[in-house]
């Protein structure tokens, strides 16, 4: 009886360490959240907070690589929409989300539709931060399994992946679509250099940056537990 009650309370003291560091990182995203402009109230910056770091979870995503997407996409502002329409934190198109939510079921907990009937989204409901970054997150989970990359991922979540597709050649000889080549085209090169030097070089500054700030304790940033 004595060595049973050891063991429950030694699995108690880990339950109570888990909490506690899973509780300071969430705290740290938020953190970085509040450091910008996102236009949101502060309740709903937590939430946001709580909901990276549980889709980080769920996608086995580290949630600093859904930071870093969020801060080259829009810089943190709610509100932004770009010339293209693309709209919110991860600048989610209405049709890419409308295709999204009916093929992966994402739901809402403010508005209500079936995700299985409907057939038009409104731009104003990417702005509802909730649902554009389950959406984005969702959105990338599916690009980095398309393209088992993170480069080609991000490089398709950039320029879409028709026109990742379409200005790559990909062929799927020895490392899968990791064997990656151009094609003979000075807009393609142009294109994909501007990606890899622009858009590529800052999520990957900024997932190096979060992960440290949001694991300076030696958190899981490290171990196998998430997959980018």
């Amino acid at each position: 009886p004595m060595y049973n009650g050891y063991l429950k309370e030694k699995r108690d003291v880990a339950v109570l360490r888990n909490k506690i560091r899973t509780d300071y990182e969430k705290i740290r995203i938020f953190e970085i959240i509040k450091s910008f402009n996102s236009g949101l109230p502060e309740s709903e910056e937590r939430k946001v907070s709580v909901l990276i770091f549980n889709l980080g979870l769920k996608y086995n995503i580290n949630p600093a690589l859904i930071l870093a997407v969020i801060r080259v996409e829009s810089s943190f502002k709610n509100f932004s929409r770009s010339d293209v329409g693309a709209v919110g934190l991860m600048q989610i198109r209405p049709g890419t989300g409308l295709y999204l939510i009916k093929k992966y079921h994402i739901k809402s907990k403010r508005f209500h539709y079936n995700t299985r009937y409907i057939e038009y989204l409104p731009a104003t409901y990417l702005y509802n931060p909730s649902l554009n970054i389950k959406i984005g997150a969702r959105y990338l989970l599916s690009l980095l399994y398309e393209f088992k990359d993170l480069k080609l991922a991000l490089f398709a979540y950039n320029v879409g992946p028709t026109m990742a597709y379409k200005d790559l050649r990909l062929s799927e000889a020895g490392g899968g679509y990791r064997d990656l080549s151009f094609n003979i085209s000075e807009s393609t090169n142009r294109l994909f250099s501007d990606f890899y030097y622009g858009y590529y070089s800052r999520v990957k500054k900024y997932l190096a940056s979060y992960d440290r700030e949001i694991f300076k304790d030696g958190g899981n940033s490290n171990d196998s537990y998430y997959r980018y």
